[in-house]
């Protein structure tokens, strides 16, 4: 008889333990006549056996097994709320750089829409800039004895409108960066020839060309950073020459590279 409850005792603290680990059912292994019989109880008390066994039905053969269920420890539950818990920071911190990086990229997009819309401003012929022109003297300017503004008033484009062959002044329309170059021509035993570009009276390059034997050509260029109403223009110095004929050799031009 105490075989048999320590049997049972086993049975039910491996079923407990084995739900706390794996929170599944297990069942009671179930119990014969012919089980009690290889037990070693002693056959000459069967009623106390009977009074022992409260339900009679565990002991049928081929009857239904019992099923214990258990619930988890409190522990157990509190420790995977804190991992889930931090698992759920950790989602948000990771969101949190995602949406930073996110304004970023919005931001550096709509510097480039606004970019792009304003060259596409330019593309459309607003602020579209550029002449062309040429001195259409036959023969020689100078010397002079003071500086002398060359007047190129054989225009060849003037696209803007902003290139003036009376004055030979080239005023910006808008503030931006610009393009000029001029070139120049001396005849052979003339003397010398030498001149500069000019913004707002202040030179800026210049060229100059000496020669006994040949004529001889000269040119030079710019980019400048000009504001709205500034103005551009080529002077000869004072004493010295420019030469040219049909071929058109003395020349202007300029043009808008990009507004800022």
């Amino acid at each position: 008889m105490e075989r048999l409850s320590l049997m049972m005792v086993v049975c039910l603290l491996a079923g407990l333990s084995d739900c706390q680990t794996r929170g599944a059912e297990t069942q009671v292994t179930e119990l014969t006549h012919e089980d009690l019989n290889d037990t070693g109880v002693e056959k000459d008390a069967p009623q106390n056996l009977n009074q022992e066994l409260e339900t009679p039905a565990t002991l049928k053969k081929n009857s239904t097994t019992t099923q214990l269920t258990c619930e988890p420890p409190i522990y157990t539950v509190l420790k995977e709320l804190g991992a889930l818990e931090e698992r759920l920071a950790a989602t948000v911190r990771a969101l949190e750089e995602t949406n930073k990086k996110l304004e970023a990229s919005e931001r550096k997009l709509s510097a480039l829409d606004s970019k792009v819309t304003e060259l596409g401003t330019v593309d459309q012929g607003q602020n579209r800039v550029a002449f062309s022109a040429a001195h259409p003297v036959q023969g020689t300017i100078g010397p002079v004895n003071v500086g002398h503004g060359l007047v190129y008033d054989n225009v060849l484009s003037n696209i803007g409108g902003h290139y003036s062959p009376v004055t030979g002044y080239f005023t910006a329309p808008v503030r931006g960066v610009y393009y000029f170059t001029f070139t120049s021509f001396n005849w052979a035993n003339d003397g010398a020839s030498g001149g500069s570009l000019y913004r707002n009276g202040n030179h800026i390059v210049s060229w100059y060309a000496s020669t006994q034997t040949k004529a001889i050509p000269g040119s030079n260029s710019a980019i400048l950073q000009l504001d709205v109403g500034d103005k551009v223009n080529v002077r000869l110095w004072a004493n010295y020459k420019i030469s040219d004929n049909g071929s058109r050799y003395c020349s202007f031009s300029g043009f808008l590279i990009f507004p800022v």
